[in-house]
């Protein structure tokens, strides 16, 4: 990712700058939105990850939420947040609350509580 925003510099300073460069690099990787979705929610389980993401995109505005989406990786990063609760997905904007990605995210978030 080549501009920072808010809920990348968010989960940047709470997870360290390199490994969430590292990860959100590899999310930012995948050749679409879905494709990043579903590559994230392959991910093994890693709670400190999933809860600062959940924490970044938590604190976050809904026009920053918006904003952000517009990226590939913060779809995966999503992903990894809803591992954590999936309630998050309740506070997206109107204009991302009916993608089909969120509800591959709530299916992937319910998948991975029942092989927890």
């Amino acid at each position: 990712m080549t501009e920072t925003y808010s809920i990348q510099a968010r989960f940047e300073s709470t997870l360290g700058t390199a490994r969430a460069d590292e990860l959100l690099a590899k999310l930012d990787n995948y050749s679409n939105q879905p494709n990043a979705v579903a590559g994230a929610a392959k991910r093994p389980s890693d709670p400190e990850i999933e809860a600062k993401a959940h924490a970044a995109f938590a604190a976050a505005t809904p026009e920053e939420v918006d904003l952000e989406l517009d990226s590939i990786g913060m779809w995966g990063l999503l992903t990894l947040a809803a591992r954590a609760d999936v309630t998050i997905l309740d506070s997206l904007p109107a204009s991302r609350a009916d993608s089909p990605k969120v509800a591959s995210i709530r299916r992937a978030a319910a998948k991975h509580r029942k092989g927890l």
